[in-house]
């Protein structure tokens, strides 16, 4: 108590006396309010720069599918369909006959520029893709093939010149000769190790894994 007083006396002396007198513990809230404000300005740069780089990949992302798109529209020309709102779609006609519980298919009208053909048709299980199906077809840009088809006979998309992609599903287990010919931007989509896959390394056609 008596060196509290002390203090307290002390202390108003020198303030009359006009000096100055540095109370312990004032500096120490300025010198954590700096590194606060430090932090904060190093935080914000983090911030600034993940948005940055979220900016770049959706902008990459963007690109890749407006260049696809002008891979399609030059490969396949002016599309009508897509003009019109039917964004590349149209009515699609399946010509198919019954073997041994299985449909295939032997014949498609239609003008889409994408296609992924039906599992069943009328109740059937799709089973193979007949010779020359789709052959001359130049609206074609990609196409999927449901899991349960067998074969793809010869011929299958032959002269299908706008024709891009094309997925192939592992239950493929054989395919004819010359299906792609004359596809010469084709790229086949299958799994890797699969007979799809097999088959395009054979006949040199560009393959992806999916």
């Amino acid at each position: 108590m008596k060196k509290k007083l002390l203090l307290l006396i002390l202390c108003l002396l020198l303030s009359l006396s006009g000096c100055a007198i540095d109370i312990p513990g004032e500096n120490t809230d300025t010198g954590e309010e700096d590194e606060n404000l430090t932090r904060i300005a190093e935080l914000e740069a983090e911030l600034q720069q993940a948005r940055a780089e979220h900016y770049i990949n959706q902008s990459a992302l963007t690109q890749e599918i407006e260049d696809l798109k002008a891979k399609i529209a030059v490969l396949t020309g002016k599309n009508e369909n897509a003009e019109n709102g039917n964004n590349g779609t149209s009515a699609m006609v399946f010509h198919y006959t019954i073997e041994n519980g299985g449909a295939t298919i032997t014949g498609y009208e239609g003008s889409a520029t994408l296609v992924q053909i039906p599992a069943t048709l009328d109740g059937y299980p799709v089973k193979k893709i007949g010779e020359r199906a789709f052959e001359k077809n130049t609206a074609l840009a990609a196409v999927v093939i449901p899991t349960g088809v067998e074969l793809i006979d010869w011929f299958a998309f032959y002269d299908c010149t706008s024709l891009l992609d094309i997925t192939i599903p592992t239950s493929v287990n054989n395919i004819g000769h010359a299906v792609f010919d004359g596809c010469a931007h084709v790229t086949i989509v299958c799994t890797a190790g699969s007979y799809a896959e097999s088959y395009a390394r054979s006949y040199g056609i560009t393959y992806r894994n999916q």
